[in-house]
């Protein structure tokens, strides 16, 4: 029996150090569900954004199995699919801070506190290539030892080198403080995650007040802290700390107490998964500024895991459109030939250029620009230069005014316009050849005369036969026909052509704003059978007045499908005339029952003017009517 009590104590004794070991490395290496890290997005590429994570297994290990169709974005509660999902090896950055004291002198079977620790980093740098992409840092209380080592093999040198005196050395937080802003350095324009291994005995009371603000640094650095308490298990639950822990814990670090009884674990399942990190780019459908969230969720199999949000603040606007040095008026002329008969209008087309400004700083690819010419599409440019256009004026043989505009929309689906220009295009008159010259002179007014001098002629003549018949007549014979009421003269009364203008009153005669009464205006006729809702009065005023049915190309819109969505339009010349022109609908536009083409013609006061089958007649203001004058004829007695 006292054989056996000793062999018992022994082995009572053994497992209180093993629960002891394994109590003393338990919070570090605690992973029993599956988790993911993310990084606030990064939006320099908007509309694209970029946002790096890692995703952990319920083992600490890294998840390297994802690809694209297994990872969505979730985008202020919208699932998006990302365009891209990388898998980035870019390393991390590990700083080791060692607060020197004697307590990491406490020696256990002969081995140091310290060099337990130097022995587990020696461990985990072997296992690193010569191609590894990680560095390492090392600082004491004295100042910085090593600085950004990228071969394994010096930082091994930088360690088997550190041969400190412990029991001589006074604990403070220079080694932390130090480290947090060697890393806070290092990390500007640097995509590694930045870790720091600090190895300390318990603060104290002033030393744990201090941490407040080293912490406060760390995490504004985006580095994490990985705490290795040197000291009995005691310190776990000691109020000192409790500053330790919490730092741990809010930089997504890891916290342990490290007795010397047992060894450290394998530091790579702690840092290795660091140097992995995924990277997923995504279209974004923000386009207003304000603050929004984005979350991942990754599916595998019947597993779902979920990140927490992270918040980001995006500051956008829709782009500026303007034109650059639009032309006033465009001279068309013609070219000098020996043979006027040869000449042409030149040019043909004219260059424009429109400046695209991005006020919030986020210059972005543009989906598509056009250019509208009298609210007609007339280029596009669905590639790049989206800047330039050719305005073809080949078929413009008159002169007048047009308006353009310009419209763009960029990748992040804003949609805007420039303002209307005016652009008079001035056309040369062709130069006549000489049968031409000759002709012209036989004009519409001059032929009248001639034909009314000519039969005014023939009139005389003929008077002047019949006098000759009478005064040989040797008897008079008297005309029955004044004495039959059937063949007595009519009086016929001035007839008018044109409709009465009794709306030339001022208060009936419709107004324009900022312009005053109206020049002319359209007066509904006839509508198509069914159909009422039409105006009964359209005022007619300066520029071109546009037809249809498409609000976006027309000014004035029926809701017919007799009419095409640009259907005509009525245009107020330079002299004061308006004239009208078809724009090729599909149901015609006709002028007193006469079909009108695309050049157009001249509208007179009192015309009909029909828009498939709806019909208004044209007024001008203050315009006297036409009137058929019939005067009676004088018979000879």
């Amino acid at each position: 029996m006292q054989t056996r009590v000793p062999f018992i104590r022994f082995l009572l004794s053994l497992f209180a150090m093993a629960a002891i070991a394994v109590a003393g490395v338990h919070p570090a290496v605690a992973q029993n569900t599956n988790s993911i890290e993310l990084s606030a997005p990064d939006t320099s590429i908007y509309p694209d954004l970029s946002i790096r994570f890692r995703v952990m297994d319920a083992t600490g290990n890294f998840n390297k199995s994802l690809d694209v169709t297994s990872v969505k974005i979730i985008e202020s509660g919208q699932l998006i699919v990302p365009d891209s999902l990388d898998l980035l090896e870019p390393g991390m950055r590990l700083i080791v801070a060692i607060n020197e004291g004697p307590t990491l002198a406490n020696r256990y079977a002969q081995v140091a506190r310290i060099d337990k620790v130097k022995n587990a980093l020696i461990d985990w740098v072997k296992t690193k290539t010569i191609t590894s992409m990680d560095d390492f840092s090392l600082v004491i209380n004295s100042g910085i030892v090593s600085s950004n080592s990228t071969k394994p093999s010096d930082w091994l040198a930088v360690l088997n080198n550190y041969l400190p005196d412990m029991k001589k050395a006074k604990p403070g937080l220079s080694s932390l403080s130090a480290a947090v802003d060697l890393a806070a350095t290092t990390r500007t324009g640097n995509i590694k995650t930045a870790a720091i291994l600090y190895v300390t005995p318990l603060p104290t009371k002033d030393e744990a007040a201090g941490l407040t603000d080293i912490i406060s640094r760390a995490k504004l650095a985006n580095v994490r802290l990985y705490i290795l308490l040197a000291g009995p298990q005691a310190y776990a639950t000691d109020p000192l700390a409790q500053p330790l822990i919490q730092a741990a814990d809010e930089t997504a670090g890891q916290f342990m107490v490290f007795t010397g009884q047992e060894d450290l674990p394998d530091l790579g399942q702690y840092f290795d998964p660091l140097t992995y990190v995924y990277k997923a780019v995504y279209h974004t459908t923000i386009n207003s500024s304000g603050n929004f969230s984005v979350a991942v969720r990754v599916t595998q199999g019947e597993t779902v895991i979920e990140s927490d949000p992270v918040g980001f603040a995006l500051d956008v606007s829709a782009p500026n459109a303007i034109f650059v040095s639009p032309p006033a008026v465009v001279e068309r002329s013609w070219t000098v030939t020996d043979k006027p008969k040869d000449s042409v209008l030149t040019p043909d087309a004219i260059p424009l250029e429109i400046m695209i400004e991005f006020p919030d700083g986020k210059k972005r690819d543009l989906v598509y620009s056009r250019l509208f010419v009298d609210n007609m599409m007339v280029s596009e440019n669905t590639s790049a230069p989206f800047e330039k256009f050719e305005w073809d004026i080949s078929n413009i043989t008159q002169t007048g005014s047009h308006i353009i505009s310009a419209s763009i929309q960029d990748s992040a689906g804003f949609i805007v316009q420039t303002v209307e220009l005016t652009v008079t295009v001035s056309v040369e008159q062709k130069p006549q050849t000489g049968f031409e010259k000759f002709v012209s002179v036989f004009t519409a007014p001059s032929i009248a005369l001639f034909v009314v001098v000519a039969a005014a002629g023939v009139l005389l003549v003929l008077l002047a036969i019949r006098a000759l018949r009478n005064n040989r007549s040797t008897k008079k014979v008297k005309s029955h026909r004044l004495e039959d009421p059937l063949t007595q003269p009519v009086v016929v009364d001035n007839e008018i052509l044109n409709p009465s203008t009794a709306a030339d009153d001022k208060d009936q005669w419709p107004h324009i704003p900022g312009l005053g009464l109206a020049p002319a205006r359209l007066v509904l006729h006839s509508t198509p059978k069914g159909q009422s809702n039409f105006p009964a009065e359209i005022p007619l005023g300066e520029g071109n007045t546009t037809i249809g049915s498409d609000a976006k190309k027309a000014r004035l819109v029926f809701a017919t499908s007799m009419i095409s969505p640009l259907h005509a339009r009525i245009a107020r010349t330079d002299q004061d005339q308006f004239k009208l022109f078809d724009e090729g609908s599909g149901s015609g536009t006709w002028l007193n029952y006469a079909p009108v083409s695309q050049y157009g013609a001249k509208l007179e006061h009192g015309d009909l003017v029909q828009f498939g089958a709806l019909i208004y007649r044209f007024e001008i203001y203050q315009s006297k009517p036409r009137k058929l004058k019939v005067e009676r004829f004088k018979e000879e007695e």
